[in-house]
């Protein structure tokens, strides 16, 4: 449970609902973890600390969770790949086959509207349609700009940031975030709605 750091408090946008949260190993929360669980990264990479900076947040990627024949994966949209698929465990000790865990924090949340088996079949059918997706590289430098300018607004296309992504398929079962005035999203305005619950950090 670690006070926040000077950095994460000048980046602050929104949200301290995730401070002094318990940190857990994933081996013993694994079993609890569900479909629809929302994974929020802090990372420390350049890109990551740039969207840290400019979206004011402690937050710079962020994913959603599904089981499937026993094994937990994250569903994601991320620079090099577009929308994917990847072990929750890589995260946590093997992130891009480094061999390390992920650089910088992770974070658990859940919305607290409880999923049923139809909503989570939606939810996985929307995500599986933007499988391969691009990455809204385009969209990062348009925040960027309307962050320290005033100048630009979102424009509905085929390619998705991670918080794009995500508000996709929770919006497929009525479930919709917050944008910002010019219809942006970053994964700080899922965190910071009222209906998500924090549950723990990963220890890493």
């Amino acid at each position: 449970m670690d006070t926040p750091t000077k950095l994460e408090e000048e980046y602050r946008m929104g949200t301290n609902n995730f401070d002094y949260l318990e940190k857990l190993a994933y081996g013993d929360v694994r079993e609890d973890i569900k479909t629809g669980d929302i994974l929020l990264c802090s990372g420390n990479h350049p890109i990551s600390l740039l969207i840290r900076k400019f979206s004011k947040s402690l937050f710079s990627h962020i994913g959603f969770v599904f089981s499937w024949n026993n094994r937990v994966l994250v569903l994601e949209s991320v620079e090099d790949d577009g929308v994917r698929a990847v072990p929750l465990s890589q995260y946590v000790a093997d992130y891009e086959n480094s061999k390390r865990p992920y650089d910088g924090r992770l974070f658990m949340a859940r919305y607290k509207q409880e999923l049923d088996k139809d909503k989570i079949k939606q939810m996985l059918g929307r995500a599986v349609d933007l499988l391969n997706r691009k990455y809204d590289k385009d969209e990062i430098g348009k925040i960027i700009l309307r962050i320290t300018t005033g100048i630009g607004k979102h424009k509905t296309d085929n390619e998705y940031i991670c918080s794009e992504f995500i508000d996709e398929c929770f919006k497929e079962i009525e479930i919709v975030f917050e944008r910002d005035k010019k219809g942006f999203i970053f994964p700080e305005h899922i965190a910071a709605d009222p209906n998500v619950d924090p549950l723990f950090e990963f220890s890493l």
